[in-house]
């Protein structure tokens, strides 16, 4: 499995706001996260997705609608 560079935790509410939070790849590892995890809570919807920069990350924040991110 291809280890990225940082980690997107996106949590998708059930209300419509998107929490997303940028994660190294020990963060990500400690979680239990790789590319395309996916995992169904009853409150949000968990995604994460791997990035070969951060700036791919930060980028990729700022074409969601309604996110914001958790530092």
């Amino acid at each position: 499995m291809e280890e990225f560079a940082c980690y997107l935790e996106q949590k998708y509410r059930n209300d419509g706001v998107v929490e997303a939070r940028i994660l190294t790849a020990e963060q990500a590892r400690e979680n239990g996260y790789h590319d395309y995890y996916v995992r169904s809570y009853d409150e949000y919807k968990l995604y994460v997705d791997g990035f070969e920069t951060e700036e791919g990350a930060r980028h990729y924040v700022g074409d969601l609608h309604n996110c914001t991110l958790v530092e």
